[in-house]
């Protein structure tokens, strides 16, 4: 009995050990090696480092371990454009972990708080932040938040930039529709990587109608995030489905062209036409009168308070990220094919930390 007893304090210490060891000097990081725009799909300079400087926080700064990080689209979209990203350069958005050390003049977080932020601020002095996939990112703790109690790392870190594209998007719509009753909203693409937060954030702020368009496969998913609809883009088109003026808001969370005009016979006098912009989508030249446009423009992750009023949701229980399937550092080529080859569920997730079990890591997908 005295050996067993011995034996599970000397794991403990073992673990303890592990979590409090000093910051080491180098790390793995995944680091973009070209100085040139790379052609599209094409991620042989994409490289994991295996003994890449652990950076420092400055003033305002924290050292964030990370545990998790995600796939974006705009991950491998920045690689075509010389957009700051003249390599070598730690690559990386979505980041969910703890606090490793701060910085002078940080007063909220402290190191061992469980975090999550999205990594996409921009500066004069550098165009785009990044740096999520690596064992220890940089942040500025005012873009930093307390991770959901609710939420695994993998589930966090499958959230921070497309939750807040959501988030922003939706309160440039009027959200929370407090008092609203009966409010429409349609979410054009429901199960990639905004729409899986924006089914659940239009749920969580009262809407009685939400539809959507995804394949019949997902159906079954996206009715359990809040879906009301769910159209199937292979038979027929939302537009198509929907009467006249029974729309009260539509998040062109898609953003293909010519989608503003095809939601106005849909929209209300009074309703709100938001789209995100990223595959030339334009507002109508012809809107119905009454009805409000808006190009949502770009992500500001500049403010932990807006992440902290999604922690709030998740924590309701009212948001869960999906991860369709996850890869460690050392496949991250893996992870971006993946991604670059479209109809992913959610995200795909990246595995950072080594020694978490891997199923923390794949959470189900219901199809």
């Amino acid at each position: 009995m005295v050996r067993g007893a011995l034996s599970t304090l000397s794991c403990a210490l073992l673990l303890l050990r592990g979590i409090y060891a000093a910051t080491p000097q180098t790390m793995r990081a995944v680091v973009v090696t070209n100085r040139l725009p790379a052609k599209a799909g094409d991620f042989s300079h994409v490289k994991l480092e295996p003994a890449w400087p652990v950076p420092k926080p400055g003033k305002g700064q924290v050292l964030i371990r990370v545990a998790a990080s995600s796939v974006n689209p705009v991950d491998w979209k920045l690689l075509e454009y010389p957009l700051g990203l003249a390599g070598p350069k730690v690559l990386g958005f979505d980041v969910a972990g703890t606090i490793e050390a701060v910085g002078p003049g940080c007063e909220r977080l402290k190191p061992g708080d469980a975090v999550w932020a999205d990594l996409g601020k921009s500066s004069k002095l550098s165009p785009v932040q990044l740096g999520a996939w690596a064992e220890f990112a940089l942040a500025d703790e005012s873009q930093v938040s307390i991770k959901p109690g609710t939420l695994d790392f993998a589930s966090a870190a499958a959230l921070p930039l497309a939750a807040l594209t959501d988030y922003q998007a939706l309160k440039k719509a009027g959200a929370p529709w407090a008092g609203r009753q009966n409010l429409s909203i349609v979410i054009t693409s429901g199960s990639g990587g905004t729409g899986v937060p924006a089914i659940q954030l239009a749920k969580a702020y009262n809407a009685s109608r939400i539809t959507t368009a995804a394949s019949s496969t997902n159906k079954a998913l996206l009715q359990s995030l809040g879906a009301t609809d769910v159209v199937d883009y292979h038979v027929s088109s939302i537009w198509d489905e929907l009467p006249e003026n029974s729309v009260d808001v539509v998040y062109d969370n898609y953003g293909a062209p010519g989608t503003a005009d095809a939601a106005m016979r849909v929209l209300r006098p009074g309703g709100v036409f938001i789209f995100l912009p990223g595959k030339n989508a334009a507002t109508s030249k012809h809107p119905k009168p009454g009805v409000t446009q808006i190009d949502y423009g770009l992500c500001d992750s500049s403010h932990h308070e807006d992440l902290d009023a999604l922690a709030e949701i998740a924590n309701a229980g009212l948001m869960k990220g999906v991860v369709q399937e996850s890869f460690p550092l050392e496949n991250i080529t893996q992870a971006l094919n993946l991604s670059f080859a479209g109809h992913v569920v959610g995200k795909v997730g990246v595995q950072v930390a080594r020694g978490i079990p891997r199923a923390e890591f794949q959470l189900p997908v219901i199809v």
